[in-house]
C-alpha cells in the first residue's frame, strides 16, 4: 500500500515538473519581450582569403550598427517586431595593420522595418518597396538570427539562407548552438561542367550560438560561416570567405513601447502597406555584385590583340586572352560581335573560338550571318563549339535545321559531317530528359540517316556512328552492338569505339556477354581493332575472378594474332598499376595458374604497346598520358596518345590524337606474323587521324587514300615538312555561383578556364634506305582564372587568381624496316614553369569618402624536362636503331 500511494505522487510529480519545463519552452520562445525596446549591437565582419595563404595582409570589410528593436504587437503565440538602423558605419584595414579605415553612412534609409513571427519564429519581413537588394537581405538576415529551438535533434528550417538542414545542440538553459549544412541558397549556379575534374569544388558551412537570459530573452546570437571555393583538379588553387555575424544585447528601454491595436497579426501587417510590402523571410540574390566594368568588348578585344594572333596559340598569352575575355563576351550583342569580326580580320580564327566558348545565339548568329561563305573559319567555330558547356537551345535547333533543309542544304560534306558532330555533342551536354522532344527529334535524324539514308555508303554509315558516340543515348546502345556484331570490318570498328565511349553504367551483362563475343571471336572472326575495343569494355566493366580467369587462359590458346596477346598483358599491368584491388585479383588468379604465369607466355613477341605514364602533379593538375599502338605486322595499325586530367578517383579527357592505317604491309610488312586477316591486307591503302577533344570527336582527317597518292607524298616530300593537325583554343573550366551570406550579402564566384593548342606533325619515308622518322608535337598552354566577390551596397572584398602553365609533349617514332622491323618511340615532356597570381581587394562605397586596397601575390613552381620510360623491349630497340 505505501509503495502505491509512492507511485501515485511520483507520477504527480512527473506531471508537475513536464509542465513546468513546457511552461519554461513557452518563456524561452520570447526572444524580444511583449511590449518592450531593447537595444542590440549589429557586426558583420566579412573577410575574403586565398587558400593557403601566409600573408599577414587581411582584406575585410566590417560593418557596424546599432539596432533598436520593439514589440509593437502581440499576442498568446505572434508577435511584430519594429526595427530601426542607427548608428551605420563601415571599416576596413588599411595597408599598415594597425591603422584603419571607418566611414559613418548618411545615405542608409532611416526608416524602420518590421519582421513577423508566428509561434516564436519569423515569417515575413515587411521592408519599404524602394529598398536595394542588398539592405532587404540584411533585414532579412536579422529577422533569421531570431530563429532558434529549445530541442536538440535534426530538422530543417527556412531564413534569408533557403531551405536548410539543422542541427540542434541544447547545452544548457541558456546555451543553445545549431550547425547549418545543405542551404538551397548555397547552390544557386548558373552553370558548371558536368566532368567532376573540370569543375570547382564547394564546401559551406554555418555555426550559430545563442546566449539567452534566464527568462529566455535573447543576450547575444552570433554566426560564424565559410565557403571555400577550389578547383577540382587542383584543390590548392582557389579562394575563401569567412563571415562574422553578431547580435548583441546592450540595454533596454524601461518605457512601454506603444502598440499596433488590431485583433490579428495580419490586420496589424495590413496597416503597414501604403508604405511597405510583405517579403519572404529566404534572400534573393543582389545581381550587382556580379557586374563587369563599364567597358565594351570591343575595346577589350583592342587591348588584347596582340595575344590572339596565330602564332600565339599554344601559348599562355593566349589562353590568357580567353579567360579575360569571355565574362564581357557573353553579355554582348549581335551587332557588336559582327563589328569585331570586320575590325579584325587577320585574327578571325581566333575570335570564332571565342564566339564559340560564348555560346549564346547572339555570337552563333553574327558567325553564320558573316561567316556562312567561309567554310574553314565556320567549321573551326564548330568545333570549338562542341565543347560548350550550357549552349542557347536555339544554337541546337538551328543546326538540326541546317541538317535537315531542303532549300539550302549544306554543299561541304566536310562542314555537314562537323554540323552533325557539333548538333550531337551539344545535345548530349545539355543533359536533355530520355523524353525530351529535341533529343528524341535528333536522336530520331541520326538513327533514319543510318538506317535509310547509308544503306551502302560505308563512308556515310561512319559518320553518323560518329554523331552517335557524341550523342552517348543510352537507348542506342544495342543498334551500334548489332553494327559492332555484324557490320563490315570498318564499320565494326567504328561501332566499337562509339561504345568505348560510352559511360559503363550503360552496359549491362546481356552486352558484356556480346562484347565477349567479339573479343573472344565465338562465332566468326572480327578485326583486331574491334577485338581490343571489346577488351577495353570488358576490363572497364570490373570483371569478376571468373572473367580475369577466362582472360588468362586466353593466352595460352591457339590464337595466332600475338599482337592481341601482347595487348591483353599490357593492358592487365596497366590496370594493375592504377587499382590496388585488381592487382590483388590478377595476383591471385595468376598463382592458381603457373602455366600461364611464365617467360613463355608472359613474354609475347609483338610490338604492340600500351602504357600509362604521368605528365604533372602538384602542385600542377594532375595529368596522365595513355598511348595505345596497336601493331599488325610491324606496321601502326592504330595508334592513339591521349591526355587526361584527373580529380580524385575521376579522370576526363582532355585531347585524344587517334592514327589509323590500312594496306600498308606490301610497304613495310613484316611477314612473320602468324596471323591471317584477310579483309585487313585487301582494304586499300589509307591513312588518317582522329581527334577528340575533351571527349568530343571531331570529323577524321584523311592523309592519303590510294596508293596514288601515298607515293606523291612519298617523292613530293609534302609530308616531310611540319603539318597543322589542330589548332584552336576551347574552353575547360566553366563555373557560375552564387552564394548568399548569413548575413544578407551576397557572394559571387565565377572560373573560366581555356586550353589552347596548337597540335603538328611530320613524317620522313625513305623507300630506298627502307626506314621513316615520325614527329607529332603538341604545344598546349592552360590558364584558368578565378574570382570570388562577397558585399552588399557600401562594401566589397574579392579574391582573384590567376593559374597558368604550357605541358607539351613530344613524340618521336623511328622505325627501320631494312631486316626486320625495329620500331624505337620517344616521349618526351619539355621543361615547364607553373605559374599562380593572386590579387585581394577591399573596397568602401557609397559613403563620403572611399576607399580601396589591393594585396598582390605571385609565385611559380620549376617543373624540369624528362623523356618517359616506355618498356624494355622499346630501349632494347632504340639502341639497335641508334648503333
Amino acid at each position: 500500500m505505501p509503495s502505491t500511494i509512492f507511485n501515485r505522487l511520483f507520477f504527480i510529480s512527473l506531471i508537475v515538473f513536464l509542465i513546468s519545463c513546457c511552461s519554461l519552452v513557452a518563456v524561452h520562445s520570447q526572444l524580444i519581450p511583449f511590449a518592450r525596446q531593447e537595444i542590440f549591437a549589429l557586426t558583420n565582419k566579412v573577410t575574403v582569403k586565398e587558400l593557403n595563404s601566409l600573408s599577414s595582409q587581411e582584406t575585410s570589410y566590417t560593418f557596424n550598427s546599432l539596432l533598436k528593436v520593439s514589440s509593437i504587437w502581440n499576442s498568446k503565440k505572434n508577435q511584430l517586431l519594429q526595427v530601426h538602423f542607427m548608428d551605420n558605419r563601415v571599416k576596413a584595414p588599411r595597408k599598415k595593420t594597425n591603422k584603419e579605415f571607418s566611414q559613418p553612412i548618411t545615405k542608409m534609409p532611416d526608416r524602420p522595418f518590421y519582421i513577423s513571427l508566428k509561434n516564436g519564429k519569423p515569417v515575413n519581413v515587411i521592408a519599404h518597396t524602394y529598398r536595394d537588394q542588398s539592405l532587404l537581405n540584411m533585414e532579412k538576415a536579422v529577422a533569421s538570427l531570431l530563429q532558434i529551438q529549445h530541442e536538440s535533434g535534426l530538422t530543417t528550417e527556412v531564413d534569408v539562407l533557403g531551405e536548410c538542414k539543422t542541427f540542434y545542440s541544447v547545452r544548457s538553459k541558456t546555451r543553445i548552438e545549431k550547425l547549418k549544412t545543405d542551404c538551397s541558397h548555397w547552390d544557386l549556379k548558373v552553370n558548371y561542367r558536368a566532368e567532376k575534374p573540370l569543375g570547382v569544388r564547394l564546401s559551406s558551412q554555418e555555426m550559430v550560438e545563442y546566449d539567452l537570459s534566464e527568462e529566455g530573452m535573447l543576450i547575444k546570437a552570433q554566426s560564424v560561416e565559410t565557403h571555400r571555393m577550389s578547383l577540382e583538379a587542383q584543390p590548392e588553387v582557389g579562394s575563401k570567405v569567412e563571415s562574422l555575424f553578431v547580435l548583441e544585447h546592450t540595454g533596454s528601454d524601461e518605457k512601454s513601447v506603444k502598440q499596433l491595436v488590431f485583433k490579428s497579426l495580419d490586420e496589424a501587417i495590413e496597416s503597414l502597406l501604403e508604405w511597405y510590402r510583405v517579403f519572404e523571410i529566404n534572400g534573393d540574390v543582389d545581381g550587382v555584385i556580379s557586374e563587369s566594368k563599364d567597358q565594351t568588348l570591343t575595346q577589350q578585344v583592342s587591348s588584347y590583340v596582340k595575344d590572339l594572333y596565330d602564332d600565339q596559340t599554344g601559348k599562355e598569352s593566349m589562353a590568357k586572352a580567353f579567360v579575360n575575355l569571355l565574362p564581357l563576351a557573353r553579355i554582348t550583342k549581335q551587332s557588336e560581335f559582327k563589328d569585331i569580326l570586320n575590325e579584325y580580320p587577320d585574327i578571325q580564327f581566333q575570335l570564332v573560338d571565342l564566339l564559340a566558348a560564348v555560346q549564346t545565339e547572339d555570337a552563333h548568329n553574327a558567325v553564320y550571318e558573316l561567316l556562312e561563305s567561309d567554310d574553314e573559319l565556320l567549321e573551326q567555330y564548330l568545333k570549338s563549339l562542341a565543347v560548350g558547356t550550357h549552349p542557347d537551345t536555339a544554337i541546337i535547333e538551328d543546326l538540326l535545321e541546317r541538317l535537315q533543309s531542303l532549300a539550302k542544304p549544306i554543299e561541304n560534306d566536310k562542314l555537314s559531317d562537323s554540323v552533325l558532330q557539333t548538333l550531337a555533342s551539344l545535345t548530349k551536354q545539355l543533359g536533355f530528359e530520355p523524353g525530351n522532344a529535341i533529343l528524341m527529334k535528333i536522336r530520331s535524324f541520326i538513327l533514319n540517316n543510318l538506317e535509310s539514308e547509308c544503306v551502302d555508303d560505308e563512308a556515310c554509315k561512319t559518320r553518323y556512328i560518329r554523331a552517335l558516340q557524341n550523342l552517348q543515348d543510352p537507348s542506342t546502345v544495342d543498334t551500334l552492338l548489332n553494327l559492332a556484331l555484324d557490320g563490315e570490318t570498318k564499320i565494326s570498328v567504328t561501332a566499337m569505339q562509339a561504345l568505348r565511349s560510352f559511360p559503363i553504367a550503360y552496359f549491362n551483362e546481356k552486352h558484356l556477354q556480346k562484347f565477349s563475343r567479339i573479343f573472344y571471336q565465338t562465332q566468326k572472326k572480327y578485326d583486331t581493332s574491334a577485338r581490343t575495343l571489346a577488351l577495353e569494355i570488358i576490363l572497364t566493366m570490373k570483371p569478376s575472378k571468373e572473367q580475369l580467369d577466362q582472360l588468362l587462359d586466353y593466352l595460352n590458346s591457339n590464337d595466332k594474332h600475338f599482337e592481341i596477346k601482347t595487348y591483353v598483358i599490357q593492358k592487365l599491368n596497366v590496370l594493375a598499376e592504377k587499382c590496388s584491388k585488381f592487382r590483388a585479383l590478377l595476383k591471385r588468379c595468376l598463382k592458381e595458374r603457373p602455366h600461364i604465369n611464365n617467360y613463355n607466355i608472359m613474354a609475347q613477341k609483338g610490338l604492340t604497346t600500351v602504357l600509362s605514364r604521368h605528365l604533372s602533379w602538384t602542385p600542377a593538375f594532375n595529368e596522365s598520358l595513355l598511348s595505345v599502338q596497336e601493331i599488325y605486322r610491324g606496321v601502326l595499325k592504330r595508334g592513339s596518345v591521349e591526355l587526361f586530367l584527373s580529380a580524385g578517383q575521376e579522370e576526363t579527357s582532355l585531347c585524344k590524337l587517334d592514327i589509323y592505317t590500312s594496306g600498308l604491309t606490301s610497304f613495310v610488312g613484316d611477314s612473320d606474323s602468324g596471323a591471317d586477316d584477310n579483309d585487313y591486307e585487301a582494304s586499300p591503302v589509307t591513312a588518317g587521324m582522329e581527334i577528340s577533344i575533351q571527349s568530343v570527336l571531331h570529323r577524321p582527317l584523311v592523309f592519303f587514300n590510294g596508293q596514288a597518292e601515298l607515293m606523291g607524298h612519298v617523292w613530293k616530300g609534302t609530308a616531310s615538312e611540319p603539318t597543322p593537325a589542330l589548332q584552336a583554343t576551347t574552353l575547360t573550366q566553366d563555373f557560375e555561383h552564387y552564394i548568399i551570406l548569413a548575413s544578407g550579402a551576397t557572394a559571387y564566384m565565377r572560373v573560366i578556364g581555356f586550353r589552347s593548342i596548337d597540335l603538328y606533325g611530320k613524317v620522313e619515308l625513305s623507300l630506298w634506305n627502307r626506314n621513316a622518322q615520325t614527329e607529332i608535337m603538341q604545344n598546349t598552354a592552360a590558364a584558368v582564372h578565378g574570382i570570388m566577390k562577397v558585399g552588399f551596397t557600401y562594401a566589397q572584398v574579392s579574391n582573384e587568381f590567376m593559374f597558368s602553365y604550357e605541358p607539351r609533349i613530344s613524340l618521336l617514332a623511328d622505325l627501320d624496316f631494312y631486316s626486320g622491323i625495329k620500331l624505337c618511340i620517344q616521349l618526351q615532356r619539355p621543361q615547364m614553369f607553373l605559374n599562380h597570381a593572386n590579387t585581394r581587394s577591399v573596397n568602401i562605397k557609397n559613403t563620403a569618402k572611399r576607399y580601396s586596397k589591393k594585396v598582390n601575390s605571385k609565385h611559380s613552381h620549376k617543373f624540369p624536362g624528362s623523356t618517359l620510360a616506355l618498356n624494355q623491349k622499346n630501349n632494347e630497340m632504340c639502341n639497335i636503331i641508334s648503333q
